[in-house]
């Protein structure tokens, strides 16, 4: 019942996306937004994850790597907020040490980066190059033992 409701709610969105709606809805205003792993690509960097975060071998090593596991299957984005709830205290401590500030998601943005995470393909091609320069500079070994992590 559960994976039937999940596709409802996926289906639903992509409809309404694909009708040009800002929002895709459902019944009682519930929905699962819309996600590309190639937005998530873009926003594991941009939001700053890839600086604590390796996918593909490529970056961090402060934090466990993301490395999409064929083996589970379908996610439950419901699961993958949790554990990134688990884990927020430390990674809201290192934000403020490391930028000055807590790095702030939306839910689309979050959809979308759970998608990458979970895209073993869209993860294969991830690499040095799609880190800019100021993000990288954020990743030096130098850099973070200044705050003996």
């Amino acid at each position: 019942m559960r994976v039937l409701g999940l596709l409802a709610a996926v289906v639903l969105g992509l409809s309404a996306v694909a009708a040009g709606a800002d929002e895709p809805t459902s019944p009682g205003g519930y929905y699962l937004p819309f996600s590309s792993a190639e937005q998530g690509r873009h926003l594991f960097v941009e939001k700053g994850c890839v600086i604590c975060h390796a996918v593909n071998g490529v970056g961090g090593e402060i934090a466990p790597a993301l490395d999409a596991d064929p083996s589970r299957g379908q996610i439950d984005a419901f699961d993958f907020a949790a554990r990134m709830w688990r884990g927020a205290g430390a990674m809201i401590a290192f934000q403020n040490l490391e930028f000055g500030f807590q790095i702030d998601l939306s839910g689309e943005e979050l959809a979308h980066i759970a998608r990458f995470l979970h895209d073993r393909t869209a993860q294969q091609t991830f690499g040095e190059d799609d880190i800019p320069e100021n993000i990288r500079q954020l990743m030096r070994a130098e850099a973070l033992k200044e705050l003996d992590l």
